[in-house]
């Protein structure tokens, strides 16, 4: 067995680019929101709900995509790299299968809004976003394929870099689609005639890079096709989606959830929806850093079980990592929070608002970083069915209600919504964090 400090080196060296990485995935979307916040309010409000109901539904997909990991990484620990080819081209067809599907049911749900009192505009600028970003919605996640793929490798550099490059070109895309002639002007260029898209030019945009990060990890992945290439040994279309729909649904009970009651914060007024999407975005990047940590616990976790070891602590090694790589978020919270909703947004309304928020998202933070990486440790592991049970259970069966509960029956708003979904957090860090415990005290069959 590899010891603690070992574990936790090698982790640290395989988590640091990705969580990079990771942030700059999360930069993206930042940056589409802060440019499109300082141009329209009416776009900022269409394109953050857009987003919101994009990337829930997004959720399925990429679960799909990261069944790869525990196939990947096993099967890299056990020197099968024609096989982890073979499941990530499967994979690639996989998510196309879902694709069609789920933009569908994206534009199905924008039918629903106005139930949940989001004004007109606001729903037909949620949708012209999503129509930018339907090339995005694929690309995107088979990125996350890809990026999966090159992670069971050990091969990260490429996801670094890829994310650099896809925000310079969002950055520049992104301006000019949203702001047309107005950003040629501020770069002191020549008029071109340029429309202004608004909440339209960020979703072309988003697809833009995330276009330019899957074929940039597309070329990286091609380096490690191994030595039979044109193998078929391999697990198969089905098999993949058996345990990446549970991982899709895992993620969207946790991400409807937040979703759900981002919705919800429409009852209580535009000021209180800006504020709560700012908020959750600004928490989403010590998130991304988690989520880096456990992607890197999941491909120790596979490397373990491939080569045969005990897992426990590649796994718990990643959940404390995790924890303390969330210290950063509950200090910028707490100590900064205006400023850092300043970035996004001048309305003195929305910056005191999301101020209260930062700091009761200073406290899930732990809590959240925790859940993330022993997700991903059970994920390594090929455990997908009780994440998602345990998500279902905290967030809609305990978390959910008490945000109702607070926003509605007390009258807190967003800041009820909050409070509750912190609820859902702590409970199912606990479930997970105790699952892992419990299922690494013996050898764990490969998938």
């Amino acid at each position: 067995m590899i010891s603690v400090r070992e574990e936790i080196r090698s982790l640290a060296r395989l988590a640091a680019p990705i969580a990079l990485a990771q942030v700059g995935l999360n930069a993206l979307a930042l940056v589409d929101t802060a440019i499109v916040g300082n141009d329209s309010t009416l776009d900022f409000e269409a394109a953050t709900l857009g987003r919101s109901v994009f990337f829930t539904v997004a959720a399925v997909g990429l679960g799909v995509a990261m069944a790869l990991e525990p196939i990947a990484s096993q099967a890299v620990a056990s020197g099968e790299h024609g096989r982890a080819w073979v499941a990530f081209r499967r994979t690639l067809r996989a998510v196309a299968y879902q694709w069609p599907v789920a933009a569908a049911f994206a534009f199905g749900l924008t039918f629903l809004l106005p139930l949940l009192r989001v004004g007109e505009a606001e729903v037909r600028g949620a949708r012209l976003f999503m129509l930018g970003n339907l090339p995005g919605l694929y690309f995107f996640v088979a990125f996350i394929a890809g990026k999966t793929f090159l992670q069971a490798h050990g091969r990260t550099r490429p996801l670094l870099v890829g994310a650099v490059v896809a925000n310079i070109v969002n950055w520049v895309v992104c301006n000019i689609l949203v702001r047309g002639d107005a950003c040629l002007h501020d770069w002191h260029l020549p008029a071109m005639g340029l429309p202004h898209l608004g909440a339209f030019g960020a979703g072309l945009a988003s697809s833009v890079a995330s276009g330019v990060l899957f074929f940039w990890t597309l070329v990286a992945a091609r380096a490690h096709r191994g030595d039979d290439p044109k193998s078929e040994d391999g697990p198969s279309v089905k098999r993949i989606l058996e345990l990446g729909i549970p991982m899709g649904l895992q993620l969207l009970a946790e991400i409807g959830a937040f979703t759900f009651a981002a919705l919800l914060a429409a009852w209580f007024g535009p000021s209180q929806v800006g504020a709560y999407q700012v908020a959750l975005m600004l928490a989403s990047v010590t998130f991304m850093g988690a989520m880096g940590v456990s992607g890197a616990t999941a491909v120790r976790v596979g490397r373990a079980i491939g080569e045969g070891r005990n897992a426990r602590n590649a796994g718990l090694s990643g959940i404390g990592m995790g924890a303390g790589v969330m210290l950063v978020g509950v200090a910028a919270f707490t100590l900064i929070p205006r400023t850092l909703v300043g970035f996004f947004t001048h309305d003195e309304a929305v910056l005191d608002l999301g101020s209260k928020l930062l700091r009761i998202a200073a406290v899930f933070q732990l809590f959240d970083g925790v859940q993330v990486v022993a997700a991903g440790a059970l994920r390594g592991a090929g455990d997908v069915r009780y994440p998602f049970v345990a998500n279902v259970v905290a967030h809609w069966g305990m978390g959910l209600p008490v945000a109702l509960g607070l926003a509605f029956g007390l009258h807190w708003g967003a800041l009820g919504l909050f409070c509750g979904l912190t609820v859902g957090l702590v409970a199912v860090s606990f479930g997970l964090g105790f699952r892992f415990f419990h299922v690494s005290k013996k050898l764990i069959a490969r998938v």
